[in-house]
């Protein structure tokens, strides 16, 4: 049979030719990974392996540290420092480079969607802001998300009136 994931956090191992049947805990925190295999004949049955694993599990999500969120952390799939954000690079027929800020999402369909920002155009201030808003807004409009953040700068810094 192989392998299942039976919930998060918890996969179920049965390989006839190893012989190996059980379930297997995993939780990483912080970059460290820690790991338990709960074997069928060692605890006393499927069910009782699984109650074992699941108290593990547990007992690991209370004295590790919290879960942090990769939403901001670059890592080598995030470079931008946004999730769905990215910088996105290419050329013309001429070899001229050209850069933008690219939002990308997966809509209530489950399509991709994406626009993007001309770095050349916005600046690469402006083309990544609005890149992040885009996709916050889950807006492919360019005209839609321009008129969204011009009403965020002015929300954000109000001109004095004289």
């Amino acid at each position: 049979m192989g392998t299942k994931t039976v919930a998060r956090g918890i996969t179920r191992f049965d390989i006839k030719e190893r012989s190996t049947h059980g379930y297997m805990v995993r939780i990483t925190r912080q970059g460290n990974k820690h790991q338990k295999f709960f074997a069928d004949t060692k605890w006393g049955g499927k069910r009782a392996a699984l109650t074992a694993a699941k108290e593990q599990l547990a007992q690991w999500e209370q004295e590790l540290p919290e879960l942090t969120s990769a939403r901001d952390r670059l890592t080598v799939r995030n470079q931008s420092g946004q999730v769905g954000v990215y910088l996105a690079v290419s050329r013309d027929s001429q070899g001229q480079e050209h850069e933008a800020y690219c939002g990308c999402w997966t809509d209530a369909a489950g399509q991709r969607r994406k626009v993007s920002f001309s770095v050349k155009k916005f600046g690469k201030r402006r083309a990544w802001a609005l890149a992040c808003l885009a996709r916050e807004l889950e807006q492919q409009d360019r005209d839609e998300v321009l008129v969204a953040y011009e009403q965020q700068q002015e929300q954000q810094s109000p001109r004095r009136k004289k």
